[in-house]
């Protein structure tokens, strides 16, 4: 099925995808009782009076259309459909960006799939600020690059993800964190660190 034709609710199994992170979460412990669940407050308006939210991906709107997953709002401003929410949808309905937040699965210029940091977390998620500090479940990590691989299957998915990480690469040059090292590498570093 050539990716013109496709349907995206049945290019991308985000059935598939919404099931592997629906207990994998980035830390062993419920992270959202150390930071008073600042990701799932209501993001609705920011400081500015914009409303804030987690982008769909491609094919996501429809697919949580068919399946009655209506908890929230999903605003048409720009090129992505952004779900807004406001801090109290059932825990089975999140977006997948929901689900795999404080990463992204940014698609490379080699073409592969790396789970990064999203710099646009910093604001909200203590994770992303001491990053050196907190480490994340490897399975979690892992499971952010096979969502990633998931929704490069289409290419509009391709493209999505090529976007996505150009502007995260834009906002780690900005926040001066494009030195760093994706999570899925830090165990491995620290365990090197220790051994000199």
């Amino acid at each position: 099925m050539s990716n013109n034709s496709c349907n995206y609710t049945d290019c991308t199994r985000f059935s598939e995808l919404y099931a592997l992170f629906e207990r994998l979460t980035p830390l062993a412990a419920d992270c959202g009782t150390v930071c008073g669940g600042a990701c799932c407050r209501d993001l609705s308006h920011s400081g500015e009076g914009a409303p804030s939210g987690m982008l769909l991906f491609p094919g996501e709107e429809a697919f949580r259309r068919e399946r009655g997953l209506e908890d929230g709002v999903v605003l048409h401003r720009g090129t992505e459909p952004l779900f807004v929410c406001l801090g109290a949808c059932r825990r089975e309905q999140r977006p997948l960006s929901c689900r795999i937040f404080p990463l992204f699965p940014a698609l490379g210029a080699d073409g592969r799939i790396r789970a990064v940091y999203d710099p646009r977390a910093w604001r909200v998620c203590p994770l992303v600020r001491e990053h050196r500090h907190v480490p994340l479940q490897r399975a979690f990590v892992r499971a952010v690059r096979a969502a990633g691989r998931e929704i490069a299957r289409t290419g509009e998915g391709r493209d999505f993800l090529a976007r996505q990480a150009e502007e995260i690469r834009e906002f780690n040059r900005f926040l001066r964190l494009d030195g760093e090292r994706p999570p899925i590498c830090r165990k491995a570093v620290e365990r090197g660190a220790q051994r000199t």
